[in-house]
């Protein structure tokens, strides 16, 4: 076939179809529907949620994560409140900006991870037509 008599265009970058940060955002945000939490609250949550069905305990580095909550507090998405004088001890609460952007990320998720799985189970399968290549 001559050079781009097919070309085939993509409709959406690898890096694109589904964002760490739209993933903690939106476990954050759903967490905080019940009630105001701590920071490391949170993060349990997100290890709870992520590794309920596989023995490996998948969670978030926590310098990103603390740089995720002082950006959804910047945008108006949370509070942060000091609870005593352990810089450490920060309550999370949702607030009605952060609603809104919790029911965008409900609206867009669902069709990114779907594409994700598609995207990375068709990655298996080509990894796996490599898996007997000897690799010593």
């Amino acid at each position: 076939m001559p050079r781009n008599e097919y070309p085939l265009s993509k409709q959406v970058s690898l890096n694109n179809i589904v964002r760490v940060q739209q993933v903690i955002d939106f476990f954050v945000l759903s967490e905080l529907q019940r009630g105001r939490l701590y920071g490391s609250e949170l993060e349990q949550q997100i290890i709870t949620a992520l590794g309920k069905q596989s023995p490996r305990h998948v969670g978030v580095n926590n310098g990103y994560l603390s740089a995720r909550l002082k950006k959804l507090a910047e945008d108006g998405h949370v509070t942060r409140v000091w609870e005593g004088d352990n810089r450490y001890n920060r309550y999370y609460s949702i607030t009605p900006q952060g609603n809104d952007y919790f029911k965008q990320l409900l609206k867009e998720l669902p069709d990114q991870v779907d594409l994700a799985i598609q995207t990375y189970t068709n990655f298996k399968h080509y990894i796996n037509r490599y898996g007997q290549v000897p690799l010593d």
